[in-house]
């Protein structure tokens, strides 16, 4: 019995220390976790694994050269300035012609955003509804 207790208490003492190693091993939660930095692995991620559709150079070139302006303080993030993003539409209203600017206005300011840039391009739309009866067929 007693040689029973002797190898219980070695298979204890295994397990202890082997616990013990495993604690030891794992890696310890990050405290000060640079955003920027998780941005530039997730991008750097997606150019190894062809998730973009740039070569895979012109890619990881990208990407590092965005993390180094973010770094700067010189990348504005999406989504950072929406109002300057509307304010910039509103002037390429005035483009257009006199008789289209305030539907594109309107458009800018009331429609309604679908698709996105990453499927190929953000469409606007704005539905309006008019009363008028046209004065002759077709006009």
């Amino acid at each position: 019995m007693n040689m029973r207790r002797c190898h219980t208490a070695a298979w204890l003492a295994a397990a202890l220390l082997a616990l013990g190693g495993v604690a030891q091993a794992a890696p310890k939660a990050a405290k000060n976790v640079d955003p920027l930095r998780l941005q530039y692995e997730r991008e750097r991620a997606n150019c190894m694994t062809g998730q973009t559709n740039q070569p895979r150079d012109v890619c990881l070139k990208e990407a590092g050269a965005a993390y180094a302006q973010a770094r700067q303080g010189k990348l504005i993030s999406p989504g950072d300035r929406p109002d300057q993003w509307a304010n910039n539409a509103l002037k390429r209203c005035q483009a257009q012609p006199v008789e289209d600017r305030e539907m594109c206005e309107r458009r800018v300011r009331e429609g309604i955003v679908t698709g996105s840039v990453e499927g190929g391009g953000q469409l606007t739309t704005l539905v309006v509804r008019s009363t008028d009866i046209p004065k002759s067929p077709g006009g």
